[in-house]
C-alpha cells in the first residue's frame, strides 16, 4: 500500500514508492476454506385438536420432554496430519454439523377453523425458528472448530498434534453446550421469539 501523489492509497502487488507498507491479504484462517459440513433432519409428532386447547394438551403430553419442539446437535471433526521441517502440521480439517429437529405436526388440520389454523401457523413458525436458533449455533460452532484447529502451530509429533487438536475440539464442544443453554434462558425456550408473521 502507498500513497500516491494526491494522497491517495493505492495497491500494489509490486513495490508502489519509498512510503510502501507491506499488507498481508491472506484469509484470517490461513487461506483454506472454512466450510464444515452440515445435516440437519426434521422429525414430528402427530397431534390432533379442533381448538388450540386441544393441540396445546396434544402437545404437552407427546412433546419430547415436556417440550413443543427440540433440537439435538452433534458436533464432530477430522484432521489430516503431515510431518515437515517445523514438525507435524495441520493439512487439513474437516467438521460436520449434524442436527435433528424435531417438532408438532398437526394431523387434522383441515377440520379446524380458519382462526385457529392462523393462530397454530402462528405458533408453530415461532417454535421452527426457536429450534433453528439452537442449529445455528451448532454450525456456528463447527465453522470456530475449523479455524482454531488450523491454527495450532507445528507440534513436535502429529499425536501432540492431534492431543492438541482434541483438547481445542472439546472445548469448543463445552462452549457450545453454554451457548444452547444460554439461547434458552435468554429466549425463555423460544417464548421471547413470537413471530405472527403471515
Amino acid at each position: 500500500m502507498c500513497q500516491d501523489a494526491d494522497g491517495r492509497r493505492t495497491f500494489s502487488d509490486v513495490p508502489c514508492g519509498p512510503d510502501a507498507k507491506r499488507l498481508d491479504v491472506r484469509p484470517a484462517s490461513g487461506g483454506a476454506a472454512v466450510n464444515p459440513t452440515a445435516t440437519m433432519a426434521n422429525e414430528y409428532y402427530d397431534v390432533r385438536g379442533l381448538t388450540f386447547a386441544d393441540l396445546r394438551r396434544e402437545i404437552d403430553a407427546k412433546g419430547p420432554e415436556g417440550w413443543w419442539g427440540a433440537a439435538t446437535t452433534r458436533i464432530a471433526f477430522h484432521v489430516d496430519t503431515r510431518m515437515t521441517r517445523e514438525g507435524c502440521v495441520v493439512q487439513d480439517v474437516h467438521a460436520t454439523a449434524s442436527s435433528r429437529v424435531r417438532l408438532p405436526r398437526w394431523a387434522n388440520r383441515h377440520e379446524a377453523v380458519r382462526q385457529v389454523q392462523d393462530q397454530w401457523d402462528s405458533a408453530f413458525r415461532s417454535l421452527d425458528l426457536h429450534e433453528r436458533g439452537h442449529v445455528r449455533i451448532s454450525l456456528e460452532t463447527a465453522r470456530d472448530v475449523e479455524r482454531v484447529i488450523r491454527a495450532i502451530p507445528p507440534e513436535p509429533s502429529c499425536e501432540a498434534l492431534e492431543a492438541e487438536a482434541k483438547r481445542r475440539g472439546d472445548e469448543l464442544a463445552a462452549r457450545e453446550g453454554e451457548l444452547q443453554a444460554r439461547y434458552d434462558r435468554d429466549t425463555d425456550h423460544g417464548r421471547r421469539q413470537w413471530t405472527p408473521y403471515r
